[in-house]
């Protein structure tokens, strides 16, 4: 599945896959190239602060499974932004499935 496919899933606006330094290697979308910039450069910080707290959670509940992150949502009022490994999408709220969204990018980054 490409990166273009994930727009016709509902309320998906935009998606980009991004190298670890936050350098967009490939978008699609409604979002005009700054913004899709400031979103991979969020998705790369976000997706280390996250790594670390669940290595940290792994740490204090003594439970495996946590480590590494299968991904992460940040919910905003009117759009969310989804993430799996290296892509990052902005979701529009109410509509479309965010599970079905988690699924596409999680087959999207095994490819």
């Amino acid at each position: 599945m490409s990166l273009k496919k994930l727009l016709v899933l509902d309320g998906v606006m935009a998606v980009c896959r991004f190298q670890d330094d936050g350098n967009i290697m490939d978008a699609a979308g409604v979002l005009p190239a700054d913004m899709m910039e400031r979103m991979a450069k969020f998705a790369q910080w976000y997706r280390r602060m996250v790594s670390g707290n669940t290595d940290l959670l792994s740490l204090f509940s003594q439970m495996r499974g946590w480590t590494p992150a299968q991904g992460w949502i940040v919910h905003g009022s009117q759009i969310s932004v989804c993430s799996v490994a290296n892509l990052v999408c902005m979701v529009q709220n109410g509509q479309g499935s965010l599970q079905d969204i988690m699924n596409a990018l999680q087959e999207i980054a095994h490819e």
